[in-house]
């Protein structure tokens, strides 16, 4: 079984979800964070090492092509997090929530859900459907399933843009200065074309990444995102009971 890589961004066959939230930046910081003066590298960076230094953030993404759409609410801790995806392809809507507790991996899902975020056949999600399936970090399957769900590994795969960066210019992006910086990639499997807004003042977060991304041969996906919930609680708890992810594969094959 391969899970659907929904989150990342850095590789460019793959699309990016968008965001959305309500504060850019980490609270009771508002002196200017040098930014203004940096690369459009060193502000990449500067945003991926201020968002690893983070306990927690919040983050709502979609991305959308006119025939498929995703949608996915997530919160993300230092070692915790959960997140809520809705998959959609134009006619029916599927859900998968997926959870990060005590280094095991959980998901659980409707038909759809199952069938578009685990790759399973209607014949073999129908009798999974609803129930909660465990994934240990042992397990091949852990790090594409948890990596967006730990702060550390998450910065890495939302923030973190592939490419030719270029720095762009500085802007007001909800109410917030920030500095634009554009990735731009293409390669036999896609292409990417994408900017991301970072604070100007206090810690280095990312506010919104927009743009497109489009695996070659498929139709190209208008993304956009946007952070919040800087250092807010995540309390995630581990479901009573789940399946097994080696009972699962058994049935596969």
């Amino acid at each position: 079984m391969s899970f659907r890589p929904l989150l990342v961004i850095s590789t460019v066959a793959i699309a990016f979800i968008a965001g959305c939230g309500s504060s850019a930046g980490a609270k009771g910081t508002t002196a200017p964070n040098g930014l203004l003066s940096e690369s459009g590298n060193e502000i990449v960076a500067a945003a991926v090492a201020a968002t690893k230094a983070q306990n927690s953030f919040h983050f709502v993404e979609t991305a959308g092509s006119g025939v498929s759409d995703v949608r996915i609410v997530g919160d993300v801790g230092v070692s915790s997090g959960e997140q809520h995806i809705t998959v959609g392809n134009g006619t029916k809507n599927g859900h998968v929530t997926v959870l990060l507790s005590e280094k095991t991996a959980y998901f659980t899902g409707d038909l759809v859900g199952l069938e578009g975020f685990a790759g399973l056949t209607e014949k073999l999600a129908s009798p999974l459907t609803g129930k909660w399936i465990s994934v240990p970090s042992t397990n091949p399957s852990f790090a594409s399933l948890a990596a967006s769900l730990a702060v550390s590994t998450a910065a890495a795969q939302l923030v973190k843009l592939s490419g030719t960066i270029t720095r762009g210019r500085p802007s007001k992006t909800f109410g917030h200065d920030s500095i634009a910086v554009k990735a731009t990639q293409t390669s036999s499997s896609g292409s990417l074309s994408l900017t991301m807004y970072v604070a100007t003042s206090g810690a280095s977060l990312p506010i919104l990444v927009e743009g497109t991304t489009q695996v070659t041969g498929s139709t190209k996906r208008s993304v956009s995102a946007r952070f919040s919930g800087w250092g807010e609680s995540v309390r995630v708890s581990a479901p009573k009971s789940a399946v097994p992810i080696t009972d699962v594969k058994s049935l596969t094959g």
